[in-house]
């Protein structure tokens, strides 16, 4: 719902803007108005106000070179916001990027780039969100299942304590609620193909004592995960199969690379299939042997001074284990010494000439 009403006030707001374009074009001072609003950042309206002149106006050429000098500040404004947004994206600082996207629009409202952008992380922020949801739904859960054969027998120990029966009833409420989403946890880990996120949700809500309804909904939930369970063995089995292959062939670093991906991502999808484990191990085994040949290489590149090549294959090899301290260590190693070196050869240090003798 709050995304719809974003949307619309993005649509008013570009309407809003169409109109003042219109009358914008009719001023007598159109170009400074124009030039006013590019610096500001605002090229929409600039580029709205400047479609409304027609080739009777008496400055038409000169608007038409600001025309397309505009359209190509727009353009760098378009890849600047969608870059800053990716960026915040990519260390999960949601609130920021929905800003930065948010602000581009309102700058560039009929900027398709940024509108597609735009919504394709609010599906990205919207699963995150979820996951987090759910993480707390389960979290949840596993206390409320050790808690209730406690508050049960509290209650049990003396029959006329109000409290406890009140306490009693609150919990058994709270484990039927929490039920209920645990089923639609299930549901969505199947929707999904989230297998351990379907498995997990559906065992806990077993574990809650559920209703004969609950425990129903449970059974046909589990009918339909083994289905998605039994094909997934069967492509997995094909697929490890045609990895361990391919990976006993490898030649580049950049095969390995991709290889790594594929093995992950089956790993991700799941992580207690043996042959998946066992084609991991392989992986990790074939990484490390690149990896200390790959360093070594290195090392020689940088005591030889060619520290920018050094840094091109370490940076290459950090795509195969990007948490391995020691390459990591060589790295930003290299990129200080690159960077000092940039900064002597923008500022050297004037030679002083030897004072001559009288």
């Amino acid at each position: 719902m709050k995304t719809f009403l974003t949307l619309l006030t993005l649509i008013a707001v570009q309407l809003s803007l169409s109109n003042c374009a219109y009358i914008y074009s009719k001023s007598e001072n159109v170009a400074a108005r124009v030039n006013k609003l590019a610096k500001q950042e605002q090229y929409g309206i600039a580029l709205d106000t400047l479609d409304y002149i027609k080739p009777d106006h008496f400055n038409y050429v000169f608007l038409m070179e600001e025309k397309k000098r505009i359209t190509l500040l727009s353009k760098r404004f378009e890849e600047k916001t969608l870059s800053h947004a990716a960026r915040q994206e990519k260390e999960k600082h949601w609130a920021e990027a929905i800003n930065i996207y948010d602000d581009g629009l309102a700058k560039l409202p009929k900027s398709k780039k940024l509108q597609t952008a735009r919504k394709k992380f609010i599906i990205k922020r919207d699963k995150y969100l979820n996951q987090l949801k759910n993480k707390l739904l389960v979290s949840s859960a596993k206390t409320l299942s050790k808690k209730t054969a406690t508050t049960k027998e509290i209650a049990q120990v003396n029959p006329e304590d109000s409290k406890a029966k009140k306490m009693l009833r609150s919990h058994i409420r709270e484990v039927e609620l929490t039920a209920e989403k645990l089923i639609i946890c299930a549901e969505d880990g199947i929707k999904n193909k989230d297998v351990p996120l379907a498995e997990e949700c559906l065992t806990l809500a077993s574990n809650l004592s559920p209703s004969k309804e609950t425990s129903k909904k449970i059974q046909n939930l589990h009918s339909k995960l083994n289905k998605i369970k039994k094909t997934r063995k069967t492509v997995h089995k094909k697929s490890v199969k045609t990895i361990s292959k391919k990976l006993s062939q490898v030649k580049t670093n950049a095969e390995l690379i991709r290889y790594r991906k594929e093995v992950l991502a089956l790993y991700k999808q799941d992580k207690s299939n043996k042959k998946i484990i066992k084609l991991k191990k392989e992986l990790q085994i074939r990484i490390n042997e690149v990896l200390k040949t790959g360093i070594k290489q290195g090392q020689n590149l940088y005591s030889q001074g060619r520290i920018k090549q050094a840094l091109i294959n370490w940076k290459e090899l950090q795509q195969l284990e990007p948490g391995n301290a020691k390459l990591n260590d060589y790295i930003h190693r290299a990129e200080r010494v690159l960077k000092k070196l940039q900064s002597l050869s923008k500022n050297p240090t004037p030679v002083q000439l030897p004072k001559k003798e009288k």
